[in-house]
């Protein structure tokens, strides 16, 4: 963990919980419900429309996939980020659903809810606090201006356990960076290795912005590809668990999955190459390069890896910085969907060419 990264899930929480005060907007549902709970019979309750619209409306801008993977994990240390974002607008629903005709519930579920906000702003608070007299810029000194930093995460079936693993992922990794160079013409030796951290082994390497926005394109639209694939693995799941005589219909989905996957990665290089340097198109090595890069990143993320991306504090290049973050924040949109859809299919190896 570094201190810029805890500055930032520090101050995306008073962004988007505290300034906003979504305390209060728990707080001022509770207080309607409450009244409308210790009604008299035949008493006329008060009506929740605009309390429930409030809420609904700061939890859901909320959004934890703003921050990198490892804010996401400091953020988590706090509270359940479940109760952000859409899963935490589909959790108040679910209350209104499961209390509809019980005020009492609801209050009590929602004052519960409230309760994890109120110690996410305490703590919040009480770390911006220690970290005000940091002058975290003048110490975060490792991305150079024009450059970000690629996190890549191996865990998970992607996970390095001995020297023949790492041997291979080293391969592996200098063929994709040499691809990304070939396509933006920039030279390998700029992306630097700055560290490794422990646990689930962090590779953090800096590299020009146009090198990690081609890496973050092309990730997006893998992760696309294997989002959808996990979606008709589930419709094949449905079918098998309807134990129909008749095995055709299964068998032609699990034909469709292999061939979809196939089909769509082959489509993926000249695409990227149309987005980030069209003057490529006709190049048939960087293409050759492309295609190779997308075989191993496709690997790597199906059995769990993660790329992510982290920038400088002080922006010099903003709308470069900009898109960016849009990308990556795509990026950890489908990563959270795709792992919502292995839960669903009880994290079964879902590539028809993966690994065994």
């Amino acid at each position: 963990m570094r201190i810029s990264e805890l500055k930032r899930t520090v101050d995306f929480v008073k962004e988007a919980v505290i300034d906003p005060d979504v305390p209060a907007k728990f707080q001022q549902l509770i207080d309607v419900l409450r009244q409308n709970a210790s009604l008299r019979q035949g008493q006329q309750p008060q009506a929740i429309t605009d309390q429930k619209t409030k809420l609904i409306a700061a939890i859901k801008t909320v959004r934890p996939e703003r921050l990198t993977l490892n804010e996401c994990r400091l953020l988590k240390t706090l509270i359940d980020t479940d109760l952000m974002g859409d899963t935490g607008v589909a959790k108040v629903n679910q209350v209104f659903a499961d209390h509809n005709l019980d005020p009492t519930g609801a209050v009590n579920a929602f004052t519960e809810m409230q309760g994890k906000y109120a110690k996410l702003v305490t703590s919040a608070s009480s770390i911006s606090k220690v970290l005000a007299p940091i002058d975290v810029p003048s110490i975060e000194t490792d991305i150079k201006d024009g450059h970000a930093v690629l996190q890549i995460t191996f865990k998970q079936k992607a996970a390095i356990a001995n020297v023949v693993d790492w041997h291979e992922s080293a391969d592996e990794w200098w063929k994709i960076t040499h691809a990304f160079c070939l396509l933006t013409d920039t030279a390998p030796e700029q992306a630097e290795i700055l560290s490794f951290q422990q646990g689930s082994i962090v590779l953090e390497v800096s590299a020009v912005c146009i090198v990690v926005t081609a890496v973050g394109v092309t990730v997006d639209k893998i992760l696309d590809v294997i989002e959808r694939l996990f979606r008709i693995e589930e419709a094949i799941q449905r079918i098998k668990g309807l134990k129909l005589a008749n095995k055709k219909a299964e068998i032609e989905l699990q034909k469709e999955a292999e061939e979809f996957v196939e089909q769509n990665l082959s489509q993926i290089p000249q695409k990227v190459i149309a987005e980030i340097n069209p003057k490529k198109s006709g190049n048939g090595d960087v293409k050759s390069a492309l295609s190779k890069a997308v075989e191993f990143l496709y690997k790597f993320l199906d059995k769990g890896g993660t790329i992510d991306c982290r920038l400088r504090l002080t922006e010099t290049k903003p709308e470069e910085t900009k898109r960016l973050r849009e990308i990556y924040q795509g990026i950890r949109a489908l990563e959270r969907s795709v792992e919502q859809l292995k839960l669903i299919t009880d994290g079964k190896d879902k590539s028809p060419q993966s690994d065994p």
